[in-house]
């Protein structure tokens, strides 16, 4: 991955649309696990960039300058995730990878508002943490600079309106928004109460937010964004940095390229020690009903809301979610179906064919496979159907293997069948019939080692036809035999008979010749 910023979300010069950089997408694809989001939003020219080469561990990157012009445009993304999987300080919901966000300053002189509003509405809806950065104080007119929050619900819907209305109440965005810290920079005030009190940064946040006397229409709209920012936010704080080379040796120049932290007020450093620890110590995964986003559906959700946003239409989030949803469960589901695919066919393609054991068992690995990778990449409560899905595909593919697997086991076992039936046969008839007992035993003991798969019976049937053959063959050779040998017995006899005859003549002629 680059190590280096790259853009996310730009401006086509040509539509003057915003759109998705193929560059942003590369980076997104290629993280798998969970993606916690801190953008630094804020008016231009206040430090956004530089504090983000701070939280990404580098003096440069994030582009910063000190002209009048915005040196960030649309929002751009820190080309190297930061890994945070096994951190030791990682909390509960804690991501595997934390992405920062550049977004292009507020006000800048070559902008409009309404194109301020999209940057900023995208880098909300995109964030699990939001950082917005100002200088000095919380005052009225920096509570002017964040009047687009009290635009949010009217520019942002978490569910789909059945009558096409505006957008979400605040309460129903609140559960949604991600955590909010407002960062003062250069600051120089006491934090103390109306009794002289030290308060902490976070009271001095709420004292600021409180509604103001007055009935002026300023006064109202500033009430209005307080509001808004306390019933949004209900995640805030807020952290001060006291200005950089104030106190230190370095010249006014320094301020337009900061050299490297170390060489700033000590007090300053630390503090950017302290917000780091913060940041990284309190971001969660972005997550929408309890699931956690990975890098591609991160990517689903931004190209919806820039959709969305470039249509003119009310970003739903919600809506947006479901979407990213449904392709992450299709993308389990396709997955699962390869992996069980696989393995199968393997299975039913291998030599020597699987028996029914072998098989039994290597259907229910290739199942236990295919359904721990959908669980490991499917997410949200639509699961459920594409397991139901995945269950059907894998009852198809099983059966298309298991034809596979009988065509193969039919022509092994006929082949084997054919080859011991000849053999036997030849033995039969060329070997004497007490040989045929232990050439049976043989053929089949032969056979059932051959021989594997559904078809062995088939086969068996063969080879025993073959054999019945070979069994009458030489029953009746032997019956050929017995009388053969009946005959020559009782020629033999016959001749004996006639020689004894005839010597008894012979005798009796004798006796009578010699009385």
């Amino acid at each position: 991955m680059a190590d280096r910023p790259v853009p996310f979300i730009q401006v086509d010069p040509k539509t003057n649309k915003l759109v998705v950089d193929p560059k942003g997408k590369q980076v997104l694809e290629s993280i798998r696990g969970s993606v916690g989001v801190c953008s630094v939003a804020g008016v231009y020219r206040t430090g956004k960039s530089y504090i983000l080469n701070q939280l990404a561990g580098r003096d440069s990157g994030f582009g910063v300058g000190s002209s009048v012009q915005a040196c960030t445009k649309g929002i751009w993304l820190w080309g190297a995730p930061i890994e945070r999987r096994g951190s030791s300080a990682a909390a509960a919901g804690a991501p595997d990878y934390v992405l920062l966000l550049d977004t292009e300053g507020l006000q800048s002189l070559c902008q409009t508002e309404g194109h301020d509003a999209k940057i900023f509405c995208l880098a909300i809806l995109l964030s699990s943490f939001f950082l917005y950065n100002s200088e000095k104080a919380i005052n009225s007119a920096a509570i002017d600079q964040l009047s687009l929050v009290a635009q949010l619900t009217k520019k942002i819907r978490v569910h789909a309106a059945g009558n096409g209305g505006g957008g979400s109440d605040a309460a129903e965005l609140a559960e949604v928004m991600p955590s909010f810290l407002w960062l003062l920079r250069d600051f120089q005030l006491e934090l103390e109460d109306e009794q002289g009190r030290p308060i902490s940064p976070d009271a001095y946040l709420e004292q600021s937010l409180r509604a103001q006397p007055g009935s002026s229409a300023a006064v109202q709209e500033q009430n209005g964004t307080r509001a808004a920012i306390r019933d949004l936010f209900p995640r805030r704080s807020c952290v001060t940095l006291r200005h950089p080379t104030l106190g230190t040796k370095l010249p006014d120049s320094a301020l337009k390229q900061l050299p490297a932290i170390d060489k700033l007020h000590p007090a300053f450093r630390d503090g950017v020690i302290d917000l780091k620890q913060r940041v990284f110590g309190e971001i969660r995964a972005k997550a929408v009903g309890g699931a956690a986003a990975t890098g591609p559906m991160l990517l689903g959700l931004a190209e919806a809301f820039v959709r969305a946003v470039n249509e003119g239409a009310v970003p739903t989030i919600s809506t947006a979610w479901q979407a990213v949803l449904t392709i992450e469960c299709q993308k389990a589901l396709d997955q699962a179906a390869a992996i069980f695919r696989a393995k199968l066919s393997g299975a039913a393609e291998a030599e020597p064919v699987a028996g029914e054991a072998e098989w039994a068992a290597a259907v229910a690995a290739a199942r236990d496979e295919a359904l721990k990778r959908f669980q490991s990449v499917s997410v949200g409560e639509g699961r459920a159907a594409f397991e139901e899905k995945l269950e059907a595909a894998m009852r198809d593919e099983q059966a298309r293997a298991e034809q596979v697997r009988a065509a193969k086991s039919e022509a092994v076992c006929a082949r084997v069948a054919a080859s011991l039936g000849a053999r036997l046969e030849a033995g039969a008839r060329s070997g004497a019939p007490s040989e045929l007992a232990p050439l049976l035993e043989q053929t089949l003991s032969d056979y059932l080692a051959q021989s594997h798969g559904p078809a062995q019976q088939a086969g068996l049937k063969q080879l025993v036809a073959s054999a019945r053959g070979a069994v009458e063959a030489t029953l009746e050779r032997a019956r050929r035999d017995a009388e053969e040998r009946a005959k020559e017995d009782l020629r033999r006899a016959s001749a004996e008979h006639a020689m004894a005859l005839q010597a008894a003549k012979a005798e009796t002629a004798a006796a009578a010749a010699a009385a």
